[in-house]
């Protein structure tokens, strides 16, 4: 840690190295990774300044907020730095120049200026805009359905509708999704199946439990499995294509899809969808919009908000994708609800 932040001259700061690898096994690779970004991110600041960055002074964590509030970093990324700071501060062994007055009225005054509602990505629903997607055959606009539909023959659309249809189901973060292997996909009763899911951004010590596949999902799993030829490993896999001189292509399978690989797959099915019609609905820029939205969570909140509007209870759904806190899944709904509340229920027959 003392390579990333700068340490007050003369200052007897030094980390003992047994607690920092028990702090790294304790802590998930992602709080690991996020904060050396953090404390990379407040060392360039104070070396700038030429300040301390360990032991820190309240005035100068107050100062380093406004800047990056400044720089257009939102209220949640500057409470993110703040709980780097206290941390970096704990391994140490320093007191905690986070808790002073300054500083948490600093976070304050930038939450009411800024505004905490944080950017959200946009929810892929199974069969589009509809009131409860059990009562419509077909789909409306950008779906999931729509690009299962659009997806042509040949291993590539194989996989992208197998990894689609999986993360739609399951509601996992995309880093769950990449972690899926064989041995954990399990047959059920009438086609159906499940997916354990050993470990997960709320289950960090690795209790695990399973979530639902459907049919639909099964099926595409197994011809997956089928063209990729692998019984066992990771179940999404990279795939390389290369040319034979007559031009027709050959593909080989290998290693693990990345996290980064999930939001490129679902935007080339859209783009797929796009192009063979479905979303003529929208302008150019509207579809852009779209497009620019989608990403690996956009599956998460899709199955969220489609489970509100079939009338599922929160509690329900909070077990169902494995939430412990009610706040995000109320917050994913909050656009239907707009359509059903006492405003919309009046209005809408003015």
């Amino acid at each position: 840690m003392s390579d990333l932040v700068p340490i007050a001259p003369g200052s007897p700061v030094r980390f003992d190295a047994e607690l920092l690898e028990t702090a790294r096994r304790a802590m998930s690779a992602n709080s690991v990774r996020a904060l050396q970004s953090d404390m990379r991110v407040f060392g360039t600041w104070c070396r700038a300044r030429q300040c301390s960055g360990l032991p820190a002074s309240p005035a100068d964590i107050a100062r380093f907020i406004r800047d990056k509030a400044a720089e257009g970093k939102k209220a949640a990324t500057l409470a993110r730095y703040v709980s780097s700071i206290a941390r970096a501060h704990t391994l140490a062994d320093l007191a905690d120049p986070t808790r002073a007055e300054l500083v948490r009225l600093e976070l304050k005054a930038q939450r009411r200026e800024l505004g905490v509602r944080q950017k959200q990505a946009r929810g892929l629903r199974y069969r589009g805009e509809v009131a409860d997607p059990r009562d419509v055959s077909g789909f409306v606009g950008v779906s999931v359905e729509a690009m299962l539909a659009a997806a042509p023959q040949g291993i590539k659309a194989t996989r992208d509708k197998a990894l689609l249809s999986l993360a739609f189901d399951t509601g996992l973060r995309r880093s769950e999704i990449v972690a899926a292997i064989w041995d954990h996909v399990e047959s059920g009763t009438g086609g159906g199946g499940r997916l354990f899911v050993p470990r997960s951004k709320s289950d960090q010590e690795g209790a695990g439990t399973y979530a639902y596949l459907s049919p639909r999902t099964m099926q595409f799993l197994g011809e997956w499995q089928a063209a990729s030829a692998k019984e066992g490993g990771a179940v999404f896999r990279r795939l390389h294509r290369a040319q034979r001189k007559t031009g027709e292509d050959v593909w080989s399978v290998g290693a693990r899809i990345t996290g980064q690989s999930v939001t490129l797959i679902y935007r080339d099915m859209l783009d797929t969808a796009r192009a063979a019609g479905h979303f003529a609905m929208l302008s150019e820029a509207q579809y852009e919009s779209w497009r620019r939205s989608l990403s690996a969570h956009s599956t998460r909140v899709g199955l969220t908000q489609d489970l509100f509007a079939s009338g599922q209870d929160l509690a329900g759904i909070m077990h169902a994708l494995r939430w412990k806190s009610p706040t995000q899944p109320a917050r994913y709904a909050q656009a239907l609800t707009a359509e059903a509340n006492a405003a919309a229920k009046v209005v809408g027959g003015l």
